[in-house]
């Protein structure tokens, strides 16, 4: 009404009460006193106007026509996602048709959890941007949904079921007040008549059963209705609640200067998808080379499901701090290093080594078919990163669970050996060394060893504690057969004086059950003293390549088929008689 007076007074005094006509919705009422006004200030229509009026009308219409501003909703199609170890870049893109001047264009179906300053919003030529708004859409939430959409329509199926129900309940106890009223108006017009007495009562006792046994059923099934809707609800609710399933919007202020079909993307940083490195790692035998299958586990909970985007999985972050760093003293220090295999404390923990492999060359009986996934994925190597570009739609819905994609497959020439540990472990350990593992863009992660077509366990991949080599642990061999025994015959003790010189023997025996050669880095060790009091020294070590500091002793065999070597360990401890010497 307001807008109607406004727009009725500005027509009295610029002359257009004649030409002007009213509509009853104040937002018609809003764009057309606002396109009146602009066409008179185009043709110096308002000079007509006292000075004071313009002052009050342009008080009141500035507001006004922020209001009649023409809102277009549009749908942002999600065309892209690359994934960082921590965090998304989502890209979008649409269209929308503008008219000359301001609009306020609301877009949806983009994430509800995004980094607000991430966002980058383009459009066509000829469209320039006022402003970019970011909201939370929880109306679209339902409608983008499946589960939601498919739990409201449940409800709205029972909730009809229930009002059937009901009606039902209703009918019957009204058959039941009709009963008792037929009943009472039977007797106060039969009088005494005793047969027609006994008729009534009979038909009222069966019949009034029968109705109030069909309203005790129905009052049954109204209440499993009622509690299956209330759990329906109450999914609804939880649904609703998920910020996992949260969509966002956009409110873009656009200035055209004609009418245009114009086009826009936006991009945006959601810190809430991640993505983790796994492998499958194959070998048919010792001959062959190793087939690396490179996989990523996508987790995401942006609130908006990924349906058909092409995905690109990064080794980088998006860098929220780019503040330039302060270099501090840098110190250095010598440690102990440890002898191990690589990954692992122990020799028994083989089935935990790292993993690696590069290479090039294609074999069927490694990968499978020629066509394989790197036929559609692209690396692009940067300083702050390395990106794995998938040419494959995909899907990965909201819902924090990780999706699992292979993206890269290779192949790495391995030179096989045996590893064993007898003092821990009397398996064989079949290794494979590889080399050039650096031109890899690896990511720590978990990977399944399957060897002659059997899974043999699992491994883990840390680039960071790699060195020039690898060695890749493939599973136990069972025909290598490996005894460690103590030789009672060639072990004393002797006194001397005040000390016990305690001599041990054992024999390591290493049978070759294959049909071909193998060669076997056999590694043992004798114990290292910590006290003063207590001497030890090595009697015999079959020609080991002896690490003093250690205590460790390396033996390189190539054992042929069917063979047994044996390999021979003596050394004593001298130590006081009164001392109990632990760990032996």
């Amino acid at each position: 009404m307001v807008l109607r007076t406004l727009l009725q007074i500005y027509c009295i005094f610029s002359g257009h009460q004649k030409h002007v006509e009213f509509f009853t919705n104040p937002k018609q009422n809003t764009i057309l006193l606002w396109n009146v006004i602009e066409s008179d200030i185009i043709s110096q229509n308002l000079n007509n106007i006292p000075t004071k009026m313009k002052r009050i009308l342009i008080t009141l219409l500035f507001p006004l026509s922020v209001c009649a501003q023409q809102q277009i909703k549009s749908k942002a199609i999600l065309e892209s996602v690359t994934v960082y170890n921590n965090g998304a870049q989502l890209t979008h893109h649409g269209n929308v048709k503008l008219p000359s001047g301001t609009s306020e264009i609301v877009v949806n179906n983009i994430s509800g959890r995004i980094n607000e300053n991430s966002i980058q919003v383009g459009v066509s030529a000829g469209v320039t941007i006022l402003a970019v708004q970011f909201n939370r859409d929880f109306l679209n939430t339902d409608a983008a949904n499946p589960e939601i959409k498919l739990l409201n329509d449940s409800i709205k199926i029972v909730n009809t079921e229930l009002s059937k129900i009901k009606n039902a309940k209703t009918v019957e106890e009204q058959t039941l007040v009709l009963l008792d009223e037929n009943r009472k108006s039977g007797g106060t017009n039969t009088g005494t008549n005793v047969a027609e007495l006994i008729k009534l009562a009979a038909y009222y006792r069966a019949k009034s059963t029968e109705v109030r046994n069909a309203i005790i059923a129905i009052g049954l099934i109204e209440e499993k209705q009622a509690r299956k809707l209330d759990a329906l609800q109450q999914q609804l609710a939880e649904l609703r609640n998920n910020p996992n399933q949260q969509l966002g919007q956009l409110v873009l202020q656009l200035m055209a200067k004609e009418n245009t079909d114009a086009s826009y993307n936006v991009s945006y940083v959601t810190p809430n998808a991640s993505w983790s490195a796994s492998y499958d790692i194959k070998a048919v035998n010792t001959l062959s080379p190793l087939g690396i299958v490179y996989k990523g586990a996508i987790t995401q909970n942006t609130g908006l499901d990924w349906k058909k985007v092409k995905l690109a999985l990064s080794t980088g972050n998006p860098n929220y701090n780019i503040t330039a760093p302060t270099l501090h003293p840098w110190f250095v220090s010598v440690i102990q290093p440890q002898i191990r295999i690589r990954g692992l404390a122990s020799p028994v923990q083989l089935n935990e080594t790292i993993a690696v492999g590069y290479g090039s060359t294609k074999r069927k009986d490694v990968i499978g078919s020629v066509s394989t996934i790197n036929d559609y994925t692209s690396v692009n190597e940067t300083q702050l990163g390395v990106t794995f570009d998938i040419n494959i739609p995909y899907d990965v819905n909201s819902d924090n669970k990780p999706h699992t994609v292979s993206f890269k497959e290779y192949q790495v020439l391995a030179k096989y050996k045996y590893y064993a540990a007898p003092r821990i472990s009397t398996d064989a350990y079949l290794l494979a060394d590889v080399l050039d593992w650096e031109k890899l863009n690896l990511q720590a992660g978990n990977a399944n060893i399957i060897f002659d077509g059997t899974f043999t366990g699992k491994s883990f991949i840390n680039p960071a504690n790699i060195s020039d080599t690898l060695s890749l642990s493939m599973g136990k061999d069972k025909k290598i057969l490996i005894t460690k025994e103590k030789q009672e015959d060639f072990s004393s003790t002797k006194f001397i004086g005040n000390n016990k010189k305690q001599l041990f023997t054992y024999l390591i025996k290493i049978r070759n059950s294959k049909k071909e050669a193998i060669e076997l880095s056999l590694k043992d060790q004798y114990p290292l003293s910590t006290d003063s009091d207590i001497e030890i020294e090595l009697v015999d070590s079959s020609g080991a390549e002896v690490t003093k500091e250690t205590g460790m002793l390396t033996w390189n065999l190539k054992v042929e088929p069917n063979e047994t070597k044996t390999i021979k360990l003596s050394y004593s401890v001298k130590a006081p008689k009164n001392k109990v010497i632990a760990g032996l």
